[in-house]
Formats: structure tokens, sequence, C-alpha cells
């Protein structure tokens, strides 16, 4: 207890040196909290955008569609999806099942045709999917409105540009049957849409659920996507739905969202790596500079140290006493720069800055960060021992003096 207080109270005897470390370490680790808040937030909402424009929580699918490779579209559909949809609705905890269908063909508007990649969707659900993380929905809004009147379709902004043709104009839909015969159906263009990706623009077209039951001559669809009200319920909402299909016999396949998600892990992988190496870079910084902080105070403090290898204070008390001070710096400047992070996140979030799209997409994002128990607790663990750990070569190095030298030292 005598070497904690003592070590506790050294950080005071030269203020200014000690001020000048805590700013470096505060700076330090603060900029990395504030890279890693940024990181958790792009993982966060990449994650969440995924889920609620593409993957849903869990995806359902026929066995046989898992097992097999398919000849011809739907040929493993699920028939039944309506009775497993049914029995998903009354769950507790889930928000929202839908079916959805994917499908390739060729679209044309008299004079020219192109290849289209499609997606059969129930409008009004797609947009509520979209409405739990997004802001609007209201790119399903025309498919909701015309699809009782007409058969119509949604175009990629890049597709109707290549066609040539706008909302209010009538293009072809041909593709292969379930039989694989070739079909083919007049829609009417609902609306033109941004996917967030200009490449998939070129391609994409979104239909009703039930002029894709015509175009494909089939009352199947993919797959169901079960929508939870908590990402963090996908695994136990598994294990429910996966017991409940063994039970009552619908012969599915469960899939995770994260299953289904290869971009999304590839992202979060290259975040990852460069949170990493700007750790290190930092770490290191907050290193050198607690160990120059103890060694100057080692300098300075030769002679008492003399002194108290004479009166015969043991070599692992003095280390002791300098790696609690190395402690008690890490903690102050732990707390400091928690504090700091924190602050200057909720500030950065306030003052809603918009980023510039990233390479590949079209549509800016927000400069956010998130302040999570998860990584801050963790980093202030981390610098406490760093500071520490620091302080134990400067304090081993000094032990290994003469007394007579130390006494004698200026």
């Amino acid at each position: 207890m005598t070497f904690l207080k003592l070590g506790f109270r050294s950080l005071f005897r030269q203020k200014r040196r000690t001020t000048l470390t805590l700013i470096v370490i505060t700076f330090g680790v603060g900029c990395l909290l504030l890279t890693m808040g940024h990181t958790a937030f792009v993982e966060w909402g990449l994650r969440e955008s995924t889920i609620h424009s593409e993957t849903g929580h869990l995806q359902i699918f026929s066995t046989g569609h898992m097992e097999q490779e398919e000849e011809l579209i739907l040929e493993y559909g699920l028939s039944n999806y309506e009775e497993i949809a049914a029995a998903l609705d009354s769950m507790l905890d889930v928000q929202l099942v839908q079916s959805r269908t994917n499908l390739m063909g060729l679209i044309s508007n008299g004079e020219k045709s192109v290849a289209f990649v499609g997606q059969a969707v129930e409008p009004e659900k797609e947009k509520q999917l979209r409405m739990m993380f997004f802001s609007t929905g209201s790119s399903f809004d025309s498919l909701i409105a015309s699809q009782h009147t007409y058969e119509c379709a949604v175009l990629g902004t890049g597709l109707a540009r290549s066609l040539n043709v706008r909302p209010g104009d009538w293009v072809t839909l041909m593709t292969n049957t379930v039989d694989g015969a070739l079909n083919a159906v007049d829609v009417l263009v609902a609306d033109t849409v941004k996917s967030g990706s200009p490449e998939m623009d070129k391609r994409l077209v979104r239909i009703p659920m039930g002029t894709a039951g015509i175009l494909l001559n089939s009352s199947k669809v993919e797959k169901l996507l079960v929508t939870l009200d908590d990402t963090e319920k996908t695994e136990a909402m598994y294990e429910k739905i996966t017991d409940m299909a063994s039970t009552r016999n619908w012969g599915i396949t469960v899939r995770r969202w994260y299953q289904e998600t290869l971009y999304y892990h590839k992202v979060r992988q290259f975040f990852s790596q460069i949170t990493g190496f700007i750790s290190v870079i930092l770490l290191i910084i907050v290193c050198f500079s607690t160990s120059n902080t103890i060694m100057m105070s080692i300098v300075e403090r030769t002679r008492e140290i003399g002194t108290l290898l004479s009166v015969g204070t043991s070599k692992y008390q003095t280390v002791k006493m300098f790696c609690f001070e190395g402690l008690f710096l890490g903690l102050i400047g732990g707390m400091m720069s928690m504090l700091f992070g924190y602050v200057l996140s909720h500030g950065i979030n306030a003052l809603n800055i918009t980023l510039p799209p990233p390479p590949g997409l079209n549509h800016a994002y927000e400069l956010s960060m998130r302040t999570e128990a998860g990584f801050y607790l963790p980093v202030f663990a981390v610098t406490a021992a760093v500071t520490m750990i620091s302080s134990i070569i400067p304090a081993v190095r000094v032990t290994r003096m003469k007394i007579v030298d130390a006494l004698g030292h200026i």
C-alpha cells in the first residue's frame, strides 16, 4: 500500500511533464476511439442496411434448393410458402415475413433488348422492410399504386436510360418459365430507382410477385425473408424456426443473414485491418511517451532511489513503485481518453456531416460515431496495461545501478 501511494504521488512531482504525457495519451487513445467508433458505425450501418434491403435476418428455402442445382427456375421453389409465412407471422419477435424470387431475362423497348436482373417482390412488405431502417420506402409506392391495374415494373435508372424509357412507357420482359418455355409480358414502367450501385442500376428490374407468377407461369416463390425486431435475436429465432420446421415436416432450410453476405464480411475485414494498424501505431506512441516520462522521472530521482536501496528497499519494491506510477498514468489517461472520445463523438454526430459516396456506390453516407462499452472498456484496459508495462524497462535499468553511483548522481 505504501508503494501504491508513492506511485500515485510521484505523478505530481513534475506536473508539466505529467500533463504533457496525459495530453499525448488522451489525444492518441481518443483518436483511436473515434476511429473505432466510426468503424463500428460503418459495420453496423452496412449490416442493418443489408438485412433491411436484401437478406432479412433469416432466409427460408426449400431443402432441394440448397442441396441441388436448379436446371429450371423455381424447380425447387417453395410451394407451401403461404402456410409457412402464416405460422412465422404469429411468432413473437417476428416483424415481417415476405416472399421474394430472383429472375433473369431480356427486357425490350421494341427497338433494343438488353439483359436484366430482376426481383419479384411484395411491394407493400418491401416498403415496410426498408422503412424499418431507411428513412423512406417511397421507391415502392409506384408499384403499390400500379400493380392492381396493370402489370408493372420499376427499372434501375441506368437501365431506363439505356432503353430510353421513362415512367408511363411500356416495355416487354422475356424469360423462361418453370417448364423451360419462353414467355413474355408487357409491363408498364411505373418508376425508376437508384439501388445504390451504378452497375446494378444498369440491369435492375423489380416487379410485383403477381407479375412474376404470370411471367414464370408458377405460383411458387424462391424464398421467404424473415425480419426480426432485433438483430441480436437471430440465433435464437434460427433455432426456434428450425425446430418448428422439423416438427411440421415443412422440408425447408433456414439460413442466417450473415451466411448470405459475402460483401459485408469483406468490408468488415477491410475496416478491421485498418483499425488494427492504427491501433498498433497509436499504442506504440503512447508506450514511448509514457516510457519517456518515467525515464525522465527516474533520472531526476536517482539519488532518491539510491537512498531507498541503501536503507533496505528491495529492487522488486522499487520496480513495483514505478509500475504503479505507470499504471496510474494509464488509468488517468484512459479515463480522460474515454471522456474525450465520448464527447467528441457526440459532437460530430450532432453536426450531421455527410461524406462523399465510396467507390462503386452512388449515394453519400453520414459521418457518425458509435460509443459502445464493447470497445471503450477494452481500450481503457489496454491503455492502463501499456503504460504500466512501458515503465518496467526504465525501472529495471535504475535498479541495476550501484548504490554508491546512485547516491552520488547529480
